[in-house]
């Protein structure tokens, strides 16, 4: 059939065999008996011993529906299935093209360019004739971005919504303002005692309003995030715009003082409320997603302000600062490092403070210098941390940028992430120098810990 060991769409044309292979996966899927899937790279479903590219299945589906007789419903179930099967990365481009063709191309065109597009009507297009189940289908892929896609994905779903508008449809208003209907009534209004709660999974955005100072009122506010996202499929990209009683912030400097940060940073005063603030943290915390409501400069994601004021209150929570340095898109985020810099200020350069600067160095693409490091980290128990923190960090997984920068100098993750930390403890000068002139007018008992420090490789604890 294919010289290829996978099927595209296109071999379909002309080939009944092709053709009833994917037939056949289509029912399966349909049904709720889908083929085997094989997840070599590119991943697709077996049929009768043949591989058919996942997308290309999609692609068949969405042939298979025309205008006179769209129906949204049944198509919307075969893509929650394809989803829940693949990922939505798997079948995001296919759907994009099917809006393209369907919504884009026929009647707009694009004035601006690649990287800022401008779509206007095109003075020549017809009138959109559009079944209203088209526009529907549309604007559930555009909420599929939002819920599922990575957190870039915003920018397509809105310039669905936009083509839809233009097109005379009212639905993309009606999502903004009500969102989809499918979050349960409780959740998507939500009163307690002292504060309400509104969530809008079309917008992605959860609107607080908080009258009640007290430790009752944030626990129930913490409750309702962490059941809004851990029972439903809220945007994991999302804003929290919250108003409440006392403007509190954590005292790190470079922290956007918005109503998320006041949120946590008021909550964390409890000691009661902890572990729900915990709790949410871990429920939140996405790589590759953001508070939608923050600058660039500022971008953070979903549960970072919780780790800061948890990790700032008690050191029993820095597993968690841990697993959350650890997890940060460092390549576009920065904050953390702020966080990290005022933890050492705050504490010194403690066995906790290292552990955070290690993990966040490997995380982060810039972690600056400060001429305070070497005086602070100049006595045997913060030598002594930096060198056991350096063994430990062994077997961590590493962060994509930590890999990066491992494979560009030739070097083990594990050596790239301690060199990043030891630049910013000891300066350019010094890690270039490697560090022997530091040992010569260091005290004799503090040189060996400098000298495994400053080693090509991580050695024993001096005794």
């Amino acid at each position: 059939m294919s010289t290829k060991n996978w099927l595209i769409f296109k071999e379909i044309a002309g080939n009944p065999a092709v053709q009833a292979l994917f037939d056949s996966a289509v029912a399966g899927i349909t049904s709720g008996t889908p083929p085997p899937l094989n997840r070599d790279y590119p991943v697709g479903f077996m049929v009768a011993g043949q591989k058919l590219l996942g997308s290309a299945v999609l692609e068949y589906r969405l042939s298979q529906e025309s205008l006179p007789h769209f129906s949204r419903a049944d198509l919307r179930d075969f893509v929650e299935q394809m989803r829940a099967l693949l990922g939505w990365n798997e079948i995001d481009h296919t759907l994009h093209r099917w809006v393209h063709a369907w919504l884009r191309d026929p009647y707009f065109v694009n004035q601006g360019h690649n990287w800022s597009a401008h779509w206007v009507r095109k003075s020549d297009a017809p009138a959109a004739d559009l079944p209203d189940s088209v526009y529907r289908f549309a604007c559930d892929i555009a909420v599929g971005d939002l819920k599922y896609g990575p957190s870039y994905a915003s920018v397509s779903a809105e310039e669905i919504f936009d083509w839809v508008t233009q097109l005379g449809c009212k639905l993309p208003a009606q999502l903004k303002q009500q969102g989809t209907g499918e979050l349960p009534p409780a959740l998507a209004r939500w009163q307690g005692a002292g504060v309400r709660a509104t969530a809008n999974d079309a917008l992605a955005v959860i609107r607080i309003t908080q009258q009640d100072d007290s430790e009752a009122a944030y626990g129930q506010v913490l409750d309702y995030l962490v059941q809004l996202l851990s029972t439903t499929d809220f945007p994991r990209t999302y804003a929290i715009e919250y108003r409440g009683p006392r403007k509190t912030y954590l005292p790190i400097r470079g922290l956007p003082k918005k109503g998320v940060h006041q949120l946590f940073a008021a909550a964390a005063t409890y000691p009661g409320l902890h572990a729900q603030i915990a709790a949410y943290a871990r429920t939140a915390m996405r790589e590759y997603h953001w508070y939608q409501n923050l600058e660039d400069a500022h971008c953070a994601m979903p549960g970072s302000f919780a780790v800061f004021a948890l990790a700032w209150a008690d050191a029993r929570f820095a597993p968690l600062a841990l697993d959350y340095l650890h997890t940060v898109d460092g390549e576009h985020q920065s904050l953390h490092g702020q966080f990290v810099e005022a933890y050492i200020d705050a504490h010194g350069l403690d066995a906790t403070s290292i552990a955070y600067l290690i993990a966040c160095a490997g995380n982060i693409q810039h972690l600056r210098h400060r001429k305070s490091y070497p005086a602070q980290m100049a006595n045997a128990a913060s030598l002594q941390a930096l060198v056991a923190v350096r063994q430990q960090h062994r077997g961590d997984a590493p962060s994509p940028l930590v890999g990066l920068r491992a494979q560009m100098t030739a070097q083990s993750t594990v050596e790239a992430a301690f060199h990043e930390a030891r630049r910013a403890l000891w300066g350019d000068a010094v890690c270039q120098d490697q560090g022997r002139q530091l040992m010569a007018r260091a005290p004799e008992a503090l040189r060996p810990f400098y000298a495994q420090i400053f080693a090509p490789a991580a050695g024993r604890l001096p005794g």
